[in-house]
């Protein structure tokens, strides 16, 4: 008698299950996706004791007819497509019908749905693929599904399963995922009868973040917008001082899937090379739009994983999109000192927020609605009290979720006081002027024992002759008005490189300049590492001779793989600079190395280049070649503890304002920190 059998249905859902119903997050992603494809506005999930006793996902969608609700419990049942040539172009987040047929055969699955063209919805309920009830009921427009009990009967995965807490955890952060990846959608998710995840659903991706990552994290938010003929990217980049040591904040999606991707991730890594320590990564939140033709989904059975026609083709897309969005905004490191225990910390400064992220600014630069709101609310609390105005109003408040202006201050303007020459309005630390009233131009009193401060001319001026964009606060906000159409204009460095006042060197490594009121301190090895670079691959992309050739060339002996190597490599290490001859007996004459290279160490420079390229041979030439490049860049930089003539420091600063990424070293390491005057008097008790 034969051995081989067909499995039942039961047994074989069961099977399925292991592979699409890893744990309850693998459940709740499921049927999310079920809920989008149903064209929904609102997704609500609740869970208890980590999604193992109670997963209940609510959605506004289109429902399900009275003819579908049993069906849609068949293995293989799907709405989504009707013969395997529709596998070619699928738009939709699922389609294999799977899902549900594995999901009741391991759990108590409760059914509610209704569609909008029926007066009554439908109730079924399917316990270990078993259907137990079947029956009309009364409910809204949209779909309920109810999971209990999850791997009550498959005890082997149920012992798998790990704390509640991590459950919760791992949930939480497919909805995220989920969640950024439809914008459009209003998602919410409730633990234990508590909200731990909301979403506005207004269509603006950066209010998402701000809702999951929080003000902080959404303020360091560079645009990114791309499009060719075969991609259209959007999404958003994060500036590198939100950069963490794990990929866990970067979310792939491709037309609005959520994925992972190696090529994608390296396209990633590679745009953040040059601007983020080693062992650092990005924060990214990108939608890759693309002819579904030219990707396969269907090649792994949660659908993480994609497949493309051409990687390279996507690679460089991704590359150049993020590429593009870091070099349009300035990444110069500001100090700032917080309030309660003068701790040191670091924040970048762009011009697009930069009230936000400079701290004190003079009353000129606020503004003009920002004013009249401050006159508002001063001339309120000056009626209720004249003798004690308190001018704090936090504008950050975390109940409001605001990204408003969280460092403004008004600065000293003038005043009639006897005792002092200075009122400080401080919006933060609530200061009082005593005893005095003070008035904002339209703030008239007759009392005769307050003095007067005036506001004397209040205008916008523009910030070292740059337009500052204050549009995306309404975006972070979630509010639905009409943002700002503020023109966007290039991020110029010229102001702080040119512009300064030279102060001096101090350590024999750092240079000092005086911008305005802010005091920059440039790091001389990594600018002249960065200014090296560019050189380097400018004239590399335009095939221009990088070759500087040695007074006394150099022999070297490798070992015949080497040799061998060498010879295949030989065009690229031409183009980089190295001329090589065979000297025989497993020898080479090195004739010239890349231009800026450090002399006295042109050996030790060309081994490390050959170490690296047989490490990375598989890698694309062009980043080879750029690697190759810095690791040049920073042997040929002038070093720290190293003397520098006025001479140097101004050639130094000029050739830093004419590159794109003055910022950052080839490394990742700051080039540029800034402190402003605020800053230091804080540090020396001036303003407290």
């Amino acid at each position: 008698m034969g051995q081989i059998v067909i499995l039942d249905e039961n047994t074989s859902n069961q099977i399925a299950a292991g592979e699409v119903v890893e744990n309850p997050a693998s459940v709740v992603k499921e049927l999310i996706e079920n809920s989008i494809d149903a064209e929904s506005s609102n997704i609500t999930v609740e869970i208890q004791k980590g999604g193992i006793s109670l997963i209940k996902v609510i959605d506004n969608g289109c429902g399900m007819e009275e003819d579908d609700v049993l069906i849609a419990f068949e293995r293989h049942a799907t709405s989504k497509i009707r013969s395997s040539n529709d596998l070619d172009g699928i738009l939709t987040l699922g389609f294999r019908g799977e899902a549900l047929a594995s999901i009741a055969s391991v759990s108590v699955v409760e059914l509610t749905t209704r569609t909008k063209d029926k007066s009554f919805g439908s109730y079924v309920r399917v316990k270990g693929g078993v259907v137990e009830e079947v029956s009309q009921a009364g409910c809204p427009v949209g779909t309920t599904f109810t999971v209990k009990d999850l791997f009550f009967n498959t005890p082997a995965r149920f012992k798998f399963l790990k704390r509640d807490s991590t459950e919760a955890g791992y949930i939480s952060d497919i909805v995220n995922r989920i969640a950024l990846g439809n914008p459009h959608i209003s998602f919410k998710l409730v633990n234990n009868k508590k909200t731990v995840v909301h979403t506005p659903g207004n269509n603006d991706l950066l209010s998402t973040i701000f809702s999951i990552y929080g003000k902080d994290t959404a303020k360091e938010c560079i645009k990114v917008s791309y499009k060719d003929d075969m991609f259209k990217i959007d999404g958003f980049a994060g500036k590198p001082s939100i950069s963490r040591a794990t990929r866990s904040w970067q979310s792939i999606y491709i037309n609005g899937r959520y994925i992972k991707n190696k090529t994608i991730s390296a396209a990633i890594d590679e745009a953040y090379k040059t601007s983020l320590m080693k062992n650092k990564f990005a924060f990214v939140v990108l939608n890759i739009e693309i002819n579904p033709v030219l990707v396969d989904v269907n090649v792994h059975p949660t659908k993480m994983e994609v497949r493309f026609t051409n990687e390279q083709d996507v690679f460089r897309a991704v590359y150049y999109a993020i590429n593009n969005a870091l070099l349009s905004e300035s990444l110069v490191k500001n100090i700032e000192v917080e309030n309660k225990n003068n701790i040191f910390k670091y924040e970048t400064d762009s011009k697009k927020d930069e009230y936000v992220q400079q701290g004190i600014r003079d009353i000129k630069n606020k503004p003009i609605e920002y004013i009249e709101t401050k006159k508002a609310q001063i001339n309120e609390k000056s009626k209720k009290k004249e003798s004690d105005i308190h001018y704090a109003d936090n504008l950050n408040t975390a109940e409001s979720n605001t990204a408003e202006l969280n460092t403004a201050e008004l600065n000293t303007i003038e005043s009639n006081t006897a005792e002092s020459n200075t009122v400080e309005l401080n919006t933060i630390e609530s200061n009082t002027a005593e005893s005095n009233t003070a008035e904002l131009n339209t703030i008239e009193s007759n009392t005769a024992e307050s003095n007067t401060v005036e506001l004397n001319t209040v205008e916008l001026n523009t910030i070292e002759s740059n337009t500052v964009e204050l549009n995306t606060l309404n975006s972070i906000t979630g509010d639905k008005k009409e943002e700002s159409k503020t023109e966007k204009k290039e991020v110029i460095a010229d102001d702080i490189f040119i512009n300064s006042k030279i102060i001096g060197q101090i350590f024999s490594t750092y240079i000092i300049l005086q911008s305005g009121e802010n005091l920059v301190l440039i790091d001389q090895h990594a600018a002249h590492e960065r200014i090296v670079f560019e050189s380097l691959k400018k004239k590399y992309h335009k095939e221009e001779n990088l070759a500087q050739y040695l007074l006394e060339p150099v022999v070297i002996e490798l070992t015949s793989q080497e040799i061998g190597f060498i010879n295949d490599k030989n065009e690229m290490l031409n183009k980089l600079g190295f001329i090589i001859e065979n000297f025989g007996d497993n020898s080479i004459i090195l004739r010239s190395v890349p231009a800026n290279s450090e002399s006295g160490k042109v050996k030790e420079a060309f081994l490390d280049v050959l170490d690296f390229l047989m490490s990375e041979n598989k890698k694309d030439n062009v980043y080879i070649a750029e690697e190759i490049l810095y690791k040049m860049a920073c042997k040929g930089a002038v070093k720290a503890n190293e003397k520098l003539e006025s001479i140097e420091i101004k050639n130094i600063l000029k050739k830093l304002s004419q590159i794109k990424n003055p910022y950052t070293c080839p490394h990742g390491r700051p080039t540029i920190i800034k402190i402003t005057k605020y800053e230091l008097e804080k540090m020396f008790k001036r303003i407290v």
